[in-house]
């Protein structure tokens, strides 16, 4: 069994993040497809733009929080955690830099409370399934330094510091 990214979220609603990294594969449009129409509860994020799984674990806390609160900003929570991710304010820009189009690798990100759906959506991804410690590998840092606006800094240290305050902050500042 490959491992994958669990995670416990706020306490208050009582949600656990799991989150699986795929590489070679062959149904991408199919995945967001389903994704997009609401069949799949779940997010499709592009790996070349994660850093570490605490990237995702944090956009998903907000997430759960907002939804929560009422307060959510897109229409579905997983579209909240790809908003999350971004430092735009910009929906639809968020959407399609984190999200899944056409590459053949990404992070599949599901939120488990009551019941957790993720098995079987699993089963129908045509990939291959890879430990979440290999997400380095699939990680652009040109990327990554490009999306968080860190062009400048000559150095990769306490960099996913950098990239958790900048994402929590976004609501306060202005890129």
């Amino acid at each position: 069994m490959v491992e994958i990214y669990s995670y416990p979220l706020d306490p208050d609603t009582k949600t656990n993040l799991k989150i699986y990294l795929f590489k070679n594969v062959l149904n991408v449009e199919t995945i967001r497809n389903n994704i997009v129409n609401g069949v799949w509860n779940c997010a499709a994020i592009k790996p070349s733009l994660v850093l570490d799984p605490l990237q995702i674990a944090v956009a998903a806390n907000r997430a759960v929080v907002a939804e929560k609160a009422g307060n959510l900003v897109t229409r579905t929570v997983y579209g909240e955690i790809l908003y999350n991710l971004s430092l735009s304010k910009n929906i639809s820009q968020s959407l399609s830099k984190f999200g899944v189009e056409k590459d053949n690798a990404l992070l599949m990100c599901f939120l488990i409370n009551d019941k957790d759906e993720s098995d079987s959506i699993i089963k129908q991804i045509q990939g291959e399934l890879c430990p979440i410690s290999e997400l380095h590998n699939f990680t652009n840092m040109k990327e990554v330094k490009s999306v968080y606006k860190l062009n400048s800094l000559k150095s990769n240290i306490d960099l996913l510091d950098i990239i958790v305050s900048r994402m929590v902050i976004k609501n306060f500042v202005t890129y």
